[in-house]
């Protein structure tokens, strides 16, 4: 980090609330420092910004993840229990079993069942004078990753596992009857998966060896049993929730196409020599978009 401002600003409550996204970084530039002391909800509070200050929160000697996130944000987008809030090798434990799940083999094989059935969506898609791509979107996220990752999606109760499966990050941060009905959706997940983590111990259920199903059925917990039904069926959920999710992205990047056409990448690329610039070209404005 460059250094440290000596200058303590004031309360930036109400000033985020208007300006998210820009205005602890303006403070930043004010004050010509990687490191400043504030108030938030009038708490005293040090933002940090660099290289050096990112390393930080990976020092587990001075950063812990247990209690760190509100319990209104872990009973709704997270789930008890799960690999967001653990320590040490608990952490690295959990870690693996994601990390192992996520080789470019079994990546580009989500890719290409989501390309399937954003095809067979688009088919219905041009019957119809208008779609909210956003909802469209996630109908077809959430058939993709369950097949993926070895969850059986009864057609009769997709829309509701959709719905639920939205409420954890779309009504997650809401206050009052939204976000109740995202604590209600939490459960219901956590029910429906924790049934098929128990039908796959019960040998009701049989997924391929590679999903992150059958993973998290037999993921151990630190005295080496199977975890607790329930902690797993959280684990398969930050498979399912996080993938369903991207649906905001590719709104945005939808969006960024339609307002700036001319800036958007050629893909597939005319022409051979034409495919390592266009990827990277391809990359940076998904990325772009992203942030």
């Amino acid at each position: 980090m460059a250094h440290r401002s000596t200058q303590r600003h004031a309360d930036q409550t109400f000033a985020l609330l208007t300006d998210p996204y820009r205005r602890i970084s303006r403070l930043f530039e004010q004050a010509g420092a990687d490191a400043i002391e504030t108030r938030l909800a009038l708490k005293e509070t040090a933002c940090l910004r660099g290289r050096e200050a990112a390393q930080v929160f990976y020092d587990e000697t001075r950063i812990s993840r247990a209690g760190a996130m509100p319990a209104p944000v872990r009973r709704t987008l997270l789930g008890e229990g799960g690999v967001q809030g653990l320590d040490g090798e608990a952490h690295r434990a959990r870690k693996r079993v994601f990390m192992a799940l996520m080789s470019p083999e079994r990546i580009a094989r989500l890719g290409d069942l989501f390309e399937a059935e954003w095809r067979r969506a688009a088919v219905e898609w041009a019957g119809q004078e208008e779609i909210v791509l956003y909802d469209a979107l996630q109908p077809v996220l959430t058939r993709a990753v369950c097949r993926w990752a070895g969850v059986p999606l009864n057609p009769d109760d997709e829309a509701k596992r959709v719905s639920h499966l939205r409420a954890l990050f779309d009504a997650a941060g809401s206050r009052g009857p939204r976000h109740l009905w995202s604590r209600y959706a939490r459960r219901r997940v956590d029910a429906w998966l924790a049934s098929i983590i128990e039908g796959i111990r019960a040998g009701r259920l049989a997924p391929d060896p590679d999903t992150a199903a059958y993973a998290w059925a037999w993921a151990s917990a630190d005295d080496g049993e199977p975890l607790a039904a329930r902690t797993a069926a959280v684990e398969l959920a930050n498979v399912l929730r996080p993938t369903v999710a991207t649906s905001v992205y590719i709104v945005f990047v939808a969006h960024a196409m339609q307002a700036h056409p001319r800036r958007q990448p050629v893909w597939p690329p005319r022409t051979p020599a034409a495919a390592a610039p266009s990827f990277r070209r391809c990359d940076a404005f998904i990325r772009f978009s992203r942030r």
